[in-house]
């Protein structure tokens, strides 16, 4: 049997893209410096982190706790968020509930939401952002160029 060499996670690092954009490459380094390359095919991204958000999910569970628990005091974000090109919900097939679908790079992430949870969202939008910009204006663009700005 071959033995499997352990690893103390202390970081990621020297990601990489092919220059066909097709495979990434990234390192795994542990606590002591050690370091093991991995590569896979762009495809298998989204698997991967579905994976490691189910391992994220188990350890709460086992730590009998959900992180984090509610919304609040969400002001101080202590992580580099990911950027999206695109979020969206949708209605789960053969169910009453609602799929949060964000879109990264090319392939989409869905969470599943209860009424419950979409509702702090809503609420906690409405507390973080400032009221000007979940107003909807009468500002219209026109596509030929001229504007209400324009007219006099």
């Amino acid at each position: 049997m071959m033995s499997v060499q352990r690893i103390d996670l202390n970081r990621l690092d020297k990601a990489r893209v092919a220059p066909d954009g097709t495979g990434v490459s990234f390192q795994v380094v542990g606590s002591d410096g050690e370091a093991l390359e991995i590569t896979c095919d762009h495809s298998d991204l989204l698997p991967l982190i579905g994976y490691m958000i189910g391992l994220g999910q188990a350890a709460a569970a086992r730590r009998g706790e959900v992180t984090p628990q509610a919304f609040g005091d969400t002001d101080r974000v202590t992580i580099e968020p990911i950027q999206t090109s695109d979020i969206g919900l949708m209605r789960e097939l053969g169910s009453d509930e609602l799929v949060l679908v964000a879109r990264m790079f090319g392939f989409d992430l869905s969470f599943t939401v209860t009424r419950d949870q979409l509702a702090a969202l809503h609420e906690e939008i409405e507390r973080a952002l400032p009221k000007s910009m979940l107003v909807k204006t009468d500002h219209h663009h026109h596509h030929d160029h001229e504007n209400d700005h324009d007219r006099q």
